[in-house]
């Protein structure tokens, strides 16, 4: 573990349920502000066309090429198959 993850885990076990429940709302706050900055920077540069690869559960990294490009997903091919990413899972292939 981290310090700052050290630092975390000896102050879950010193604060109240309110403070816990205060911090873990922090946390997703700022998870879900991220996810949404990350998809706003990938649809000004992802383009009908690219190649792009994303994390699967069931076949780990996958390549694929986008065949359109949504609000908040991608219509990507991978495999002859057609599948609806979430835009903050795609990394672009140079």
């Amino acid at each position: 573990m981290t310090e700052n993850l050290n630092i975390l885990h000896t102050m879950l076990h010193t604060w109240s349920d309110e403070e816990v429940s205060e911090a873990w709302q922090m946390i997703a706050d700022e998870g879900k502000r991220r996810k949404q900055v990350k998809t706003r920077k990938l649809k000004g540069i992802l383009r009908v066309g690219d190649q792009v690869e994303y994390e699967s559960r069931r076949t780990g990294t996958t390549s694929a090429i986008i065949i359109r490009v949504k609000t908040k997903n991608a219509l990507v091919e991978a495999n002859g198959q057609r599948w609806n990413v979430p835009m903050s899972m795609l990394t672009k292939v140079q």
